[in-house]
């Protein structure tokens, strides 16, 4: 691929106001349904994909492509203004960016989650243009050993997200790792807690259980609670909206951190953006200099969640593009997309079609600030939905969350599973546990017993492979010295009390 394809590939796609247009287009209704509760960007791609089937490859990837980026992205508007994450990647964004909303800052939290996303996703894509095959060759060639110990990384972060007590972060986190066995035993193949239920055999839907902990505990908070806080959406300015230079430079660090972890874990098959989210806000947590201000409605909170959930999106094409290997659900269903079109991913594409690939790389950045423009603009109406009549946005809201989890796999079980989800969070909610450690369990536990025991087999029974393999001794010297660090910072914080 020469310098001269790349330039000439990169203004005509520019400048081509049919590619401009769908990918607007994708971008737009990648945003709705990101924030929908229960729809997501993998549905929203995979709905979009045969109307691209008249379009040119580039047209149509781009189409496709504003719909992942757009999606992932805005999942923060319903977790920021409503407590309602709407998209798995977005549960770490409602722990500081609600109370910025009940505080009164809600324009200036989904401002600082739209800059957040579009930084993370440019910083991605400049990575992926740049060394995307050596980081593909190097995080692919992760084993067993090497998923479980960032499984365990992973499962060691319940305590930053574990609010004010750390003991019942701990018991949200052990009731998420239980539900997480529900299912087929990943080696044996026996039936596990399923009490007979075929509906069980694949364990518990995620997307139903998120909505269940999340949605119907905030309807049924806000239905019951006397005083519910409205936010006007009369005064808002640009200037209010768009954090300001000075201090998007000063959150400089947590912004490239984040987005270079994003970016990473992305490049990891099997992972996706919430791991992502939880890693990179563990770490801002930990480099900040008011640890105690997060879950309290901390800026340096979003940024991470959202800087790294869309740092995720470059990072999943990188594997995709370069060995034909996806790196989450989105570009899984995204690598179908290319090959309808004629485009095989893998180390051939860039060398068969490089007219095509530098268009993709360029309709990754206008699907990055068509995002932020829109949300920009669009945070206005966003910010209103809060001053509809709390009974009419309750009701909308339980149907949204009914339709979402029955739409996933068209199975009214998840329905069920919902409301059961929906009612135990509540119940936990008023008992003081958070809910971020429950998602956690239950999103790492089966990936850490599956890696972990396969890794086992793999070493013939003996422990010593997890520390013999350089990449995973690092993720276990790394999460001792997390939780040797918390428990220190813990037992302090005690003392000054």
């Amino acid at each position: 691929m020469t310098f001269t394809t790349i330039v000439s590939g990169f203004l005509a796609t520019l400048t081509s106001p049919m590619t401009l247009f769908c990918t607007l287009l994708g971008t737009f209704v990648g945003l709705v349904f990101g924030s929908l509760p229960g729809l997501s960007a993998t549905m929203g791609v995979a709905l979009l994909i045969p109307m691209t089937f008249t379009l040119t490859p580039t047209n149509a990837i781009g189409m496709l492509l504003g719909v992942y980026i757009g999606g992932i992205a805005g999942g923060a508007v319903s977790a920021i203004l409503l407590n309602i994450p709407g998209t798995p990647s977005s549960v770490v964004t409602t722990i500081d960016g609600y109370p910025m909303t009940q505080k009164g800052h809600a324009a200036r939290a989904l401002g600082w989650a739209a800059f957040s996303s579009g930084w993370g996703s440019i910083i991605s894509w400049l990575l992926l243009i740049t060394i995307s095959p050596v980081l593909a060759r190097l995080c692919t060639s992760f084993g067993s050993p090497e998923y479980a110990a960032l499984a365990f990384f992973g499962l060691s972060i319940i305590a930053a997200v574990s609010g004010e007590s750390i003991i019942k972060g701990l018991v949200a986190g052990l009731l998420g790792v239980s539900l997480s066995f529900v299912g087929i035993d990943p080696i044996w193949g026996d039936l596990r807690f399923t009490f007979g239920n075929i509906n069980l055999m694949g364990g518990i839907s995620t997307i139903a259980a998120l909505i269940g902990l999340y949605s119907i505990p905030q309807i049924l908070d806000s239905c019951l609670s006397p005083d519910n806080k409205k936010v006007s959406g009369k005064e808002l300015s640009i200037k209010e909206i768009v954090p300001p230079l000075k201090e998007q430079a000063a959150h400089a660090m947590d912004i490239l951190r984040s987005s270079l972890i994003g970016t990473i874990i992305g490049i990891i098959p099997a992972t996706g953006g919430n791991i992502a989210a939880f890693i990179a806000y563990d770490q801002a947590k930990r480099f900040s200099k008011n640890p105690d201000n997060f879950g309290k409605g901390e800026p340096a909170g979003i940024i991470a969640s959202e800087a790294s959930n869309n740092g995720v999106c470059g990072g999943a094409l990188i594997p995709m593009m370069t060995l034909g290997i996806p790196g989450d659900s989105v570009t899984a269903v995204l690598m179908g997309g290319l090959m309808i079109h004629g485009l095989q991913p893998g180390p051939a594409l860039f060398t068969d079609h490089a007219p095509e690939v530098v268009g993709i790389f360029t309709t990754v950045l206008i699907a990055t600030i068509f995002m932020v423009a829109l949300q920009v603009f669009g945070i206005k109406i966003f910010v209103k939905t809060l001053n509809v009549p709390i009974n009419y946005l309750d009701a909308v809201l339980v149907v949204l969350s009914l339709v979402g989890s029955y739409a996933i796999r068209g199975n009214m079980f998840d329905v069920y599973l919902t409301l059961f989800f929906g009612v135990g969070g509540y119940l936990l909610k008023k008992g003081g546990f958070p809910m971020a450690p429950v998602v956690l369990g239950l999103v790492l536990g089966s990936m850490f017993e599956g890696e972990f025991r396969r890794g086992m087999k793999l070493g013939g029974g003996n422990i010593a492979i997890f520390f013999t393999r350089p990449v995973s001794l690092l993720f276990i010297l790394i999460t001792m010295a997390v939780i040797i660090s918390t428990a220190i910072r813990a037992h302090s914080r005690k003392q000054k009390k």
